[in-house]
């Protein structure tokens, strides 16, 4: 488990700084507060999130203390799924945002969480500069590269090659990369053919040439699955010793992320001014990335039957990338 997204954050970071090189990332846990003044202070919620543009709808609600005078939002943001991992089992937080998959891993592993919503979905696509491909099947005999082996987009990227007759070793040959060297290969023509996230993917459409994306898992998803179903990404879940003692905050804090969400939505710029101020990001790049994202609020209640199709296919998969069994209903608020 702590081999899945190390990577993936690493290298993020750097790309969304704009210096185009990787960068050694603290993994001490840094600290963001809403600006008001402590001694009207009542109540405290601790909201741990990635350092990523995942953090948008969040940040809007700091920046806009959300929750009114008397409840104050701290901010930890990670930079990989060790240092959340770690954080998580410290239990000093009120809600992390976290994969789908990780937030599994957290309740199988006995931490008490509970997924309160989801609100990215996808956002994981295979691209190329071969101007003659235009599907999995025209990748058949080429060499395409996969960020991160073992984590969720190399799960799913052999996921959708089995769904499209492709066996890894005998039709294609897959290699392992990291984000910024995948982009630095495209760029240079070295590689015509490569699996990513955004905001990479966006990245690449803005630098690279002929680059193009010929499949979006998200939909590939809802292809083989059915089109009732959409495929998980990250989610909110809450440390049920707050959630029981701090009931009417979670449910406020609900409310409030689904009205940032279609506020990230319906203000790219702004958003990617936002995601500059607290992440050092490219705020154009995230402007431009935003609809990639999917971001879309869906109570536990309401993505239930996605994720458990989706928890599903992953045991299947890789049974020790959700903790090795389906989180029973009790990981699954329910506001009853």
């Amino acid at each position: 488990m702590k081999k899945i997204a190390i990577i993936l954050f690493a290298a993020c970071i750097a790309l969304l700084s704009g210096c185009g090189q990787t960068k050694t990332v603290s993994k001490q846990a840094e600290n963001v507060s809403t600006q008001t003044s402590e001694a009207t202070q009542q109540n405290v919620l601790t909201v741990v999130v990635p350092k990523s543009p995942i953090s948008i709808p969040v940040l809007r609600m700091v920046e806009g203390n959300a929750l009114g005078e008397n409840t104050k939002i701290d901010i930890q943001f990670y930079s990989d799924m060790e240092a959340m991992m770690a954080l998580a089992s410290e239990g000093k937080y009120g809600v992390i945002v976290a994969p789908a998959y990780t937030a599994a891993n957290l309740y199988n592993k006995g931490i008490h969480v509970e997924i309160m919503n989801l609100y990215n979905w996808g956002g994981m696509f295979l691209s190329t500069t071969d101007a003659n491909c235009n599907s999995w099947e025209d990748i058949a005999g080429k060499e395409l590269y996969v960020p991160a082996k073992g984590s969720v987009p190399d799960i799913l990227t052999q996921y959708f090659l089995n769904k499209n007759g492709l066996t890894i070793g005998k039709d294609i040959e897959v290699v392992y990369s990291t984000h910024v060297e995948i982009a630095q290969l495209l760029s240079t023509g070295t590689i015509k053919y490569a699996v990513d996230v955004e905001p990479f993917v966006t990245s690449n459409k803005m630098k690279v040439e002929n680059y193009k994306v010929i499949s979006d898992f998200a939909e590939d998803w809802s292809k083989a699955q059915g089109n009732d179903y959409k495929m998980p990404a990250y989610c909110v879940v809450a440390n049920r010793g707050y959630l029981n003692e701090n009931q009417d905050i979670i449910t406020s804090f609900n409310d409030e992320l689904a009205k940032a969400i279609e506020w990230t939505n319906n203000n790219p710029t702004e958003a990617g001014a936002l995601a500059n101020k607290y992440i050092n990001a490219n705020s154009e790049l995230i402007a431009n990335a935003l609809p990639g994202f999917r971001f879309q609020y869906k109570s536990s209640a309401d993505a239930k039957k996605d994720l458990e199709q989706y928890f599903n296919v992953l045991l299947e998969l890789k049974p020790e990338s959700i903790g090795g069994k389906l989180p029973d209903d009790n990981f699954y608020y329910t506001n009853e």
